[in-house]
């Protein structure tokens, strides 16, 4: 049985309270060596995958020209790629099961660092085919990568017994924000892609192994015990115990297919900006490609604030309410930034998308992850949910942009986002039950 607060606060029933906060009461006692050790090195691993994922989204008006391609085309070269995010999903709750935190996230950075420098070297080499071939182990490596982080940070915030994971995100944020800001340099002052992106991919790889060096041998993620939720009480009870059976359960379970409704949309909108909003940008206004990357760059650094001070808001507001309001606040920021008539004006609506959408994915990794024993699975069910709608939603943005332009082709996002509103109360009912 779950462990729960007996408090009242502001009016709210007991049990509502109760649910609002049960995620945050630790699971167990953790081992010596646990605590701020190895939430620096979550920290680290954020951090890393904002850096490294980050410096191709800075030069992809670069891999545009270079490649000669239409946006459908780089939305089609996108998604090909993609499609090794896919199957590295399907798998990626297993593998993270099945080899340990420490384990998985060395098989991840390495198998992504091998897909950027074939990236890298293939567009250097003006080759598509070898940048869909460095995509799929990019995007494979990637999607583990992802699912690790999510379980170590899950784990790392039950045991802290407090609100942490907009933080985590935060410095993936941070990760971005620097990424961002040093390839808009290095393209101003010249410097060759595919020298940046490998450099870039082998830095972060030779990072990751250091962070997973100073992890301690048994990290938390990779204790299973102390299910805190009945619904995993009864899968062990009906035998449900092996991986497959864990992640065949996962898929049954409405809440989490719910929060992968709801993460699709909050992932969609994220990748939209870091795919497309400078790219709108250069085709709107022709601004050059060092100032149309203030627009993922300025996104970065809003959701870097917003994800610092969030805690405070989803402790005030409790989950449910948190994420309506960033739900609606990142569609404002879609509108404003599409259908603003100048560069400035675009560029504020990023600022707005960034604060909206800053809270929305840690809070349904919270919600998803409250049960360290389902933990892996259900992440590994949430980011399968996105990558499959990604094979659709990439393309039909770069196939609107060739009618309407890039900027207007985000509108349908906003409309999405209003949308996945309307699951916030089953998920709130079936996170009390």
């Amino acid at each position: 049985m779950r462990l729960r607060r007996k408090r009242v606060n502001n009016g709210q029933s007991k049990e509502a309270r109760m649910s609002e906060r049960d995620h945050r009461e630790p699971s167990a006692v953790g081992p010596p060596g646990h605590g701020m050790r190895e939430r620096s090195v979550v920290y680290g691993f954020f951090i890393i995958m904002g850096i490294g994922t980050s410096a191709w989204i800075s030069r992809l008006p670069t891999v545009k020209s270079s490649l000669g391609l239409q946006p459908s085309g780089l939305a089609l070269m996108t998604i090909l790629g993609g499609c090794g995010a896919l199957v590295g999903m399907l798998v990626s709750g297993v593998l993270t099961d099945r080899l340990g935190v420490r384990r998985a996230m060395l098989l991840a950075a390495s198998t992504w660092c091998l897909g950027m420098v074939i990236a890298a070297l293939a567009v250097t080499l003006r080759s598509v085919p070898g940048v869909v071939l460095g995509l799929l182990f990019n995007s494979a490596g990637i999607s583990l990568w992802g699912t690790v982080n999510t379980v170590e940070a899950g784990a790392v915030e039950r045991f802290s017994s407090r609100s942490i994971m907009p933080r985590f995100h935060a410095s993936y944020s941070l990760g971005m924000f620097l990424a961002l800001g040093l390839g808009s340099l290095l393209s101003h002052l010249g410097v060759a892609i595919g020298a940046h992106l490998a450099v870039n991919a082998l830095v972060s790889l030779a990072l990751v192994v250091a962070c997973v060096l100073l992890c301690p041998a048994q990290p938390l993620g990779d204790c299973k015990g102390g299910a805190d939720d009945e619904r995993s009480d009864r899968q062990e009870g009906s035998g449900q115990s092996s991986a497959f059976g864990k992640q065949l359960a996962a898929w049954g379970d409405a809440l989490v297919l719910m929060l992968a409704l709801i993460n699709v949309a909050l992932e969609a909108s994220e990748g939209a900006v870091n795919d497309w909003s400078g790219i709108g940008l250069v085709d709107a206004f022709g601004v050059p490609e060092s100032q149309a990357g203030l627009a993922p760059t300025i996104f970065a650094a809003a959701m870097i604030v917003s994800r610092l001070l969030g805690t405070h808001l989803i402790e005030g507001l409790g989950d449910m309410r948190s994420l309506v309001l960033t739900l609606l606040v990142s569609a404002l920021g879609i509108l404003v930034y599409a259908l603003s008539p100048s560069f400035v004006l675009s560029l504020v609506g990023t600022g707005i998308w960034g604060v909206g959408a800053a809270l929305g994915v840690p809070i349904v990794t919270t919600l998803a992850t409250k049960d360290p024993a389902m933990a892996a699975q259900r992440a590994s069910v949430i980011s399968t949910a996105y990558y499959g709608v990604s094979w659709i939603i990439p393309p039909a943005i770069g196939f609107l942009a060739d009618h309407t332009g890039v900027r207007p082709a985000l509108l349908p996002l906003a409309f999405l986002l209003v949308a996945v509103t309307l699951l916030v109360p089953p998920v709130s009912r079936l996170t009390r039950e």
